[in-house]
């Protein structure tokens, strides 16, 4: 017996035509008519069913846990996004409070300056009366004069 086969892949023909040109001249069948042809038995039909039954079930699994990921993915982006909203804010709250604070202390600034002018015009008040009271008692009062009073005007001025 000869076992030499007469097409070999190293010269690629085949009873005079090249492998190239039969592979391009002639389709391929569907798997339909090749599994026509194939006569499967019964047994590899329900075994290849239930094989296609666990892959389409892991397949809605994987689906499933897919959108679970989608929704934590989500889920995670919104809580990202209300974290830079709520650090914006937090930013913007302490650049306010910042500058309340320079008010605050402008305005703590001023009282103690106008505290500062009334003590000093209060003394000055008083070092006043002083005087007054220093002169009227040197020149003597006339019977004729007139006082008017600063915080309390009279209804009548007497003479």
């Amino acid at each position: 017996m000869n076992f030499t086969p007469t097409c070999t892949p190293v010269c690629r023909k085949w009873k005079g035509v090249s492998f190239s040109d039969s592979v391009e001249s002639t389709p391929l069948p569907s798997i339909e008519d090749r599994l026509a042809v194939l006569c499967p038995s019964q047994e590899l039909l329900e075994y290849y069913q239930k094989k296609m039954a666990e892959c389409e079930a892991e397949n809605e699994d994987l689906l499933k846990k897919l959108e679970q990921y989608k929704e934590a993915c989500e889920g995670q982006h919104k809580l990202e996004w209300d974290l830079q909203q709520r650090e914006e804010e937090i930013a913007e709250l302490q650049k306010a409070l910042s500058d309340m604070q320079v008010c605050l202390f402008q305005e703590r600034e001023h009282v103690l300056r106008l505290y500062s002018e009334n003590d000093r015009l209060r003394i000055r008040e008083l070092e006043d009366k002083k005087k007054i009271q220093n002169l009227l008692a040197l020149v003597g009062t006339d019977t004729g004069e007139v006082t008017y009073f600063y915080k309390e005007p009279p209804n009548k001025i007497l003479k």
